[in-house]
Order: C-alpha cells, then structure tokens, then sequence
C-alpha cells in the first residue's frame, strides 16, 4: 500500500517480476479492495497461483509518527509483511512505504542482528569498476563512531557474500582524504576501522571519489548519505535530459541520435536512478528492502531484483554468525 502509488505500480511490477523469476511466489498485503482490483488483470493469469494475499484494514501514512506505528498499526499492510518474514513465510519484505515506519517496525518485529544497535539504509552506486555499497543513507541522521563502524562490518560482509570480493575495500566519506580533516566523529571512526579485523579499511574518500571505483564500501552517516544519493540522482537526471534536448536540436543532432541508436538506449538505462532502486536495511534480522516512493514499475522491479537476491543469499543467516563470533573475539580481548 505505500509509495505514491500503490498497488497501482507495486501488482504490475510484481507480475512482470515473477515471470523473470520462475522459482519465486509473493505474499502480498494491503486492503482487500485496492489489492483484489489490482489483481483482477487478465494478462496477469499466468503467474496468479504464485501469488498469495493477506488483508489488512490499515496502512500507514506519511503523517503517521513511528511511535503510533508501533502502538496501533503493528497489522498494518506494512507490519503483517514483516511479521511474514518474521514467522518463515516469507523470506524478505519489501516496501515503498514511509521509511521512518518501517524501521521502526523492523526493530520491534524482526530484531537486529548480534552486536548491532541500528540498521542502516544501504543500496548500491554504479562506479567505473562495476558497484559499490554506500550506507547509511538516511536511517541514523548522527551516528556514532561505534554505529558507524558497525555499518562498515555490515557493508563490507554484505559486499563479499553477494559480489564474491574476499577482501572489499571500505573507505569513510569525509571532507577531504588528509589524516587531519574531518569532525571528532570522523577521525575517532577512522581509529576504530583500523583496528577492526574484519574489514579492510583504507582511508577516507571525498565525495567526488564515490563512483572512482577505488571504494567497494562507503560509510557515512544517514545525513550526509542521503544528500549524496539524492544530488546523485538529481544529477543523473539532469544529465539525462540535456543528452536528450541535444540530441533532437537538429536534424543533424537527430540523424546521429538515429544511428547510435542501441547505444543511447543503453546510456539512457545507465543514467536512470529507476535501474538503482531498492535499499537493503542491513543489520535487521531479515531481509528487508526499502523501494523509492515514488517508485514506476521499471524501477519497483529493480528493487524487487534486490530483495530476490537478498534473500536468495540470505543474508541475515550468513551474517549473523559472523557478527556473534566477533563479539565473543572482543568480549575475550577485553578479559584478556
């Protein structure tokens, strides 16, 4: 039911996913009229036995604060897919609903993982050498140093179970790449990366180096994070539109824009935050992926790709052994 359109774009995506996805089924939540008029699409016959539905009489609004989301709205659309992964029926939760409510949801429904105070927003950034993690964006406004290094160890662990890169490279977003700048923040978070086994910390990136390549995990705080994302997508379309206004200024301009024409398509994919959407909240324990709100169906299906691998890795299971057994390392260093 979330998002700026509802099962108007989330039923049609979740059609067209399915058949991309053979071994897939969906449960669906929501209101039992929107979702039953949403469903009730001849094209979709094919794929309507891998789809369940589960009703619910309330969804969350933009207004709805997360403390009365926890109160009354826990059989919320959002809340009853949460607390399907929760129970086993379901192995990640996707939603394009109000972010704040369902992290909000994920901490008292699902729990996080050992070690871990807070999940992060995390998605990934198209670099010169393929993608890279960048968390958080938008869940911890101000993060401590400790939060912050807890966010490296989930991106980094993320990052190597699901692009196979044993030893990924994790940089600190900061104001410049100088062991002297940055906030008291920074640089006690840089002092606790050091010394952090499990990752491989080198050092700060500014934010003109976030689509180097150099980084295959980015941390930052939520604040800082989510104006990087949003500036990014911004600028991807700003970019995208002027490659489109020059080529159809001319006749000329259009002639070479006819004949490039498979390689414009793919630039115009490439530049397209929809190709980008879906964010994992790592260190909940469950996958679950936050969708843009103002998601259409190319880009709902790409988040739907998201929760799909997520959960095909399983993360939380692969991760939370690991998070356990570095807590008793630390646990025994101290006694030590």
């Amino acid at each position: 039911m979330g998002g700026d359109f509802g099962p108007r774009v989330v039923v049609p995506a979740l059609v067209k996913s399915l058949r991309k996805h053979p071994d897939v089924s969906a449960l669906v939540t929501g209101e039992q009229r929107a979702l039953d008029l949403a469903l009730n699409d001849p094209a979709a016959v094919d794929v309507l036995s891998r789809i369940d539905t589960c009703y619910s009489q309330y969804s969350i609004g933009d207004d709805d604060s997360p403390s009365s989301i926890i109160r009354s709205k826990r059989d919320s659309s959002m809340g009853l897919a949460l607390q399907a992964v929760a129970d086993g029926q379901a192995h990640a939760c996707i939603s394009a609903g109000h972010t704040g409510a369902l992290m909000a949801l994920g901490l008292v429904i699902l729990k996080t993982l050992p070690g871990i105070s807070r999940p992060a927003i995390c998605t990934t950034f198209p670099t010169s050498a393929g993608r890279s993690y960048i968390l958080d964006l938008g869940a911890n406004l101000d993060c401590s140093p400790a939060q912050l290094t807890q966010f490296a160890v989930l991106g980094s662990l993320t990052t190597r179970e699901l692009d196979g890169i044993a030893r990924p490279r994790v940089c600190l977003l900061n104001v410049g790449e100088e062991a002297n700048k940055g906030n008291g923040v920074i640089k006690k978070t840089a002092e606790l990366l050091k010394a952090e086994p499990l990752i491989n910390y080198c050092g700060y990136v500014e934010g003109d180096g976030l689509f180097g390549g150099d980084a295959q995990v980015v941390v930052c705080d939520g604040f800082s994070g989510n104006v990087a994302l949003k500036a990014t997508e911004g600028a991807a379309r700003m970019v995208s539109a002027m490659v489109a206004d020059l080529f159809t200024s001319n006749w000329l301009n259009r002639l070479a824009a006819l004949l490039l024409g498979g390689s414009m398509e793919a630039l115009k994919s490439r530049l397209d935050p929809a190709h980008y959407n879906g964010a994992y909240l790592l260190g909940l324990n469950g996958v679950t992926v936050k969708s843009h709100g103002g998601a259409n169906e190319i880009a709902f299906g790409c988040a739907l790709d998201v929760a799909i691998e997520a959960a095909k890795h399983n993360l939380p299971e692969v991760l939370s052994p690991i998070l356990q057994s570095m807590i008793e390392h630390n646990q025994t260093a101290k006694t030590n």
